[in-house]
């Protein structure tokens, strides 16, 4: 049980994977581990506490809340397979539904760790494997370097860069393609700080700026509410004078978006 309870601690403190990531991350946790429903109760308050502020997960809770007050654990069993299998498929969809207009880029520029584009990114690499990619190696958590890292076994072409050389990024690229952490009901997306500054180089350059998220990302809100993150993933250093200011999501304006594929 020790074990598992570290398993479930790495992927509640997981500050580095896409919400897609960590959502797969956590329902296969739960499979693994379906002992009793009393056991399952403790996760979601766990998960819930934890890993709210992202709204597929929050999704995903709601779900299996519902379905733990109804069914029995081989029930229970059965959800978890369904639902894994299904987030693993959706992304086949979204990409053969969308790839037509995808496709025809020869470079991009992105950044963070998507889950979801990542697994689009596969399904391109066999379309057009000479696609290049510049990826902003994403501070604080730099999970941009994770990201070029998977995208390298793939077999792209990458280039890593610092977050404020994103503009030469985009002014090389063919478009700008990044993952979402929700979509409010007004058009806006959250996603990874860096995507407003991202989208104001791509309106610039006139680049399109496509957002790639499947529909568990949809909220029915209009309000996104930043959280402060530890100031020390921005720096150790202390002073009376200084103010240290760490946010991990932002908000997008629909304006500045292309188009929304899902």
């Amino acid at each position: 049980m020790k074990n598992g309870n570290q398993q479930l601690n790495k992927i509640l403190n997981d500050n580095k994977s896409g919400s897609s990531q960590v959502l797969l991350n956590l329902k296969k946790y739960i499979l693994r581990n379906l002992y009793d429903k009393e056991f399952i109760e403790e996760i979601l308050l766990k998960a819930a506490s934890k890993l709210n502020h992202f709204a597929s997960v929050r999704n995903f809770l709601r779900e299996l809340k519902s379905e733990l007050k109804k069914s029995e654990l081989p029930q229970l069993k059965s959800f978890l397979e369904e639902s894994i299998l299904s987030q693993e498929r959706e992304i086949e969809f979204l990409f053969q539904r969308n790839k037509k207009y995808l496709i025809k880029f020869n470079s991009i520029t992105t950044l963070s760790y998507s889950k979801t584009l990542l697994e689009v990114l596969k399904l391109w690499f066999e379309e057009n494997p000479k696609l290049k990619i510049f990826v902003l190696e994403s501070r604080p958590m730099l999970e941009g370097r994770l990201f070029v890292k998977e995208l390298i076994k793939i077999g792209f072409n990458c280039e890593l860069i610092a977050d404020a050389a994103m503009n030469y990024a985009v002014s090389y690229s063919d478009a700008v393609v990044v993952g979402a952490d929700q979509i409010l009901n007004n058009g806006n997306v959250v996603n990874k700080i860096g995507s407003y500054p991202l989208a104001l180089c791509a309106k610039e350059n006139k680049k399109p700026f496509i957002v790639i998220a499947t529909k568990d990302k949809f909220i029915h809100s209009d309000k996104f509410i930043p959280k402060k993150k530890s100031e020390s993933e921005i720096w150790n250093f202390r002073h009376r004078k200084l103010k240290l200011t760490n946010f991990y999501f932002e908000e997008i304006p629909k304006k500045f978006i292309t188009k929304i594929f899902s």
